[in-house]
């Protein structure tokens, strides 16, 4: 685009302060006659026509009438709180608020219009910033490990004496042959010997006369008789430690993928951040089978029940042995919830 040359610019320039137009309005008139004059060589007139039409529109009395103009209006806007603070002291703090109140409303409306739109915009920022956890966010790290459980000293219990042995004296059956097939190996013992002795398989030394006396027999009384206690069998002995511990089929990597199917983090306890180990105590049958399950020491929050709830699951144990021989054992497996 075709511009001004700067010499006609400041030829312009002059004549407005010939013209003694006021300052003020300098700026805006010199750029409205300067667009005017730009637009006329445009439509291929020559500059010194332009530049006459231009002062003939704008001539020296236009000029200062509005130099009059714009100083009145000045006046009027500066002179409003010089009125209503006429014969006051301008120093006191009225004064500079109602000179200031403009500025001041200004700055108010864009106060209150930034605080609205922060407290409308403020959850869904928060809600950008601070996603929500998804279940796959959460994890937890199962550890296996054996617990060492010294078992407490038990008191052997008395051997019990020895009782005498009683003096015996070989009997044999004899069975009728023919005399040719008699072989004569140990003669029948005598009433002699019988009377000192009790028969039996062998001949041994002993106490003579001593009368077997039998072991004695737990009773009851009912209705006047006495009646005989069944036998109970001996319950299934608890191990704290076996030779052979038990184990879960499948190794400490088949475990850990049966919490990660089974385990789920409580929704309070991720919510509050709560992080740890619960140990879980239980009893590994004979069979294989857990029972008795029961959290020992835990951290709440619903991961005590959690834990207490897949251990009930477990069925697939290889049961503790010892001497060779299945047996019932204490297993103590701590569990760890952790979140990332």
């Amino acid at each position: 685009m075709k511009r001004l040359q700067k010499n006609r610019i400041d030829l312009i320039e002059q004549y407005l302060r010939a013209s003694k137009l006021d300052p003020g309005l300098m700026p805006e008139i010199l750029d409205h006659m300067a667009c005017e004059a730009e637009e006329g060589l445009w439509d291929g007139k020559p500059f010194e026509q332009i530049y006459h039409e231009l002062l003939d529109n704008a001539d020296r009395q236009v000029l200062l009438n509005l130099s009059v103009d714009h100083k009145n209006l000045l006046a009027m806007e500066k002179s409003m709180n010089d009125i209503v603070f006429e014969g006051r002291n301008k120093l006191y703090g009225a004064y500079d608020l109602r000179k200031n109140y403009g500025q001041t409303m200004q700055r108010s409306v864009i106060m209150g219009v930034t605080i609205f739109l922060l407290m409308v915009m403020l959850p869904n920022l928060y809600a950008r910033l601070v996603p929500e956890k998804k279940p796959g966010d959460v994890a937890f790290v199962v550890e296996v490990a054996p617990v060492d459980i010294k078992l407490e000293e038990t008191q052997k219990p008395k051997e019990p004496e020895p009782t005498p042995a009683q003096k015996t004296v070989r009997s044999v059956n004899l069975e009728v042959v023919p005399d040719d097939r008699v072989k004569v190996e140990h003669m029948p013992p005598t009433v002699d010997d019988l009377a000192k002795a009790q028969p039996g398989e062998f001949t041994a030394e002993g106490v003579e006369g001593l009368d077997i006396v039998p072991p004695p027999v737990a009773v009851m009384p009912g209705n006047g008789h006495d009646a005989f206690v069944p036998f109970e069998p001996k319950k299934e002995e608890v191990f704290s430690f076996a030779e052979q511990a038990p184990e879960y089929r499948g190794g400490t990597a088949a475990m850990g993928d049966f919490f990660r199917k089974n385990l789920r983090y409580p929704a309070q306890a991720a919510k509050a951040g709560i992080e740890g180990k619960v140990f879980v105590e239980f009893t590994v049958g004979s069979d294989g089978k857990v029972e008795n399950v029961s959290a020992i020491k835990g951290i709440g929050f619903g991961c005590d029940e959690e834990a207490v709830r897949v251990v009930k699951l477990m069925q697939n144990w290889m049961p503790g042995k010892q001497s060779g021989v299945p047996v019932k054992v204490r297993f103590t497996l701590p569990i760890a919830f952790q979140l990332n």
